[in-house]
């Protein structure tokens, strides 16, 4: 069982009323005002490392004009994949193909590429299809990359930001230009063949300059503007700061409710100069609707 509140009482189990039996205390109201100031301490704390991800995340997509350029270089890349990829021919085992080769037209194709075609490749061709599959591979992980960067840009202002963005701005340059290198060491004699289309260059491009653009913000940094946060009216680096130099409690709360008050003052001042500007703007338009009649 707890103890009293007050004097340090062990109840037992037939101490069940309110009332402490020794000191006669009200056990559930006891220092109610101290414990409500305790939590709101508590949540005002959390409220504030909250905001501060808040903040991170809004400074890392509208922190900056940078930072908005970079969502807009984040996506554009995917634009790419709807042109010609590849420019040239396919035939069997795959479905035939003659001209330029978009991702749609990948994608549409997908359902018939298994094993056994993929075997049937390999026996025309053993090089120029091991080839073609690094070169499809390294394409699908560099769009998963891609994608994973742009979710990731919400974390981009975090303490581990920089580093993660810069180890994804490199797997996805590695991934693009080592897809295109694959197509242009592809020789001839397999089930595909030809080389980068103009989708292809441009998808490079684009992610070059997605790569860029990163890497330019993350050189320059983008400010953090953290929003005021209070714990009981005092602005919480310096009540942190109280609390590192070890002042009591009841210190604290001295000058919390201090605080408080003024700011409950102020307020209330607002209003009543708020309330007398409306009523002198009453009597005006009073005195006006007079001379006017």
């Amino acid at each position: 069982m707890a103890n009293c509140p007050k004097c340090g009482r062990h109840l037992k189990l037939t101490d069940w009323r309110q009332n402490c039996p020794d000191c006669g205390v009200n056990m559930i109201l006891y220092n109610e005002q101290e414990r409500l100031m305790q939590d709101a301490d508590i949540a005002e704390v959390q409220y504030y490392h909250f905001q501060k991800k808040i903040d991170r995340v809004k400074a890392a997509f509208v922190g900056s004009k940078l930072a908005i350029v970079r969502i807009i270089t984040s996506i554009l890349p995917i634009a790419a994949i709807f042109l010609p990829l590849i420019k040239g021919k396919v035939t069997e085992p795959f479905e035939p193909i003659d001209g330029g080769i978009s991702f749609l037209d990948i994608y549409s194709h997908i359902d018939k590429i298994n094993g056994d075609t993929i075997n049937s490749a390999m026996d025309m061709g053993k090089t120029p299809t091991l080839f073609l599959l690094i070169a499809m591979g390294l394409f699908v992980l560099s769009l998963l990359t891609l994608v994973v960067h742009f979710i990731l840009l919400t974390l981009a202002c975090s303490p581990k930001g920089k580093a993660r963005n810069l180890t994804l701005d490199v797997i996805l340059l590695a991934t693009t230009i080592g897809s295109a290198v694959a197509i242009f060491r592809m020789p001839a004699g397999g089930a595909v063949s030809g080389t980068v289309g103009i989708g292809g260059y441009l998808y490079i491009l684009l992610q070059i300059v997605n790569v860029l653009v990163d890497v330019i913000i993350l050189k320059q940094g983008i400010p953090v503007n953290h929003k005021q946060c209070y714990v009981g009216g005092i602005p919480i680096e310096e009540y942190f700061e109280m609390q590192r130099m070890g002042m009591p409690t009841e210190e604290i709360r001295a000058i919390q409710y201090a605080r408080m008050q003024a700011m409950q003052d102020e307020k209330e001042a607002e209003l009543a100069r708020a309330a007398e500007e409306a009523e002198k703007e009453a009597e005006e338009k009073k005195r006006e609707a007079m001379i006017d009649g």
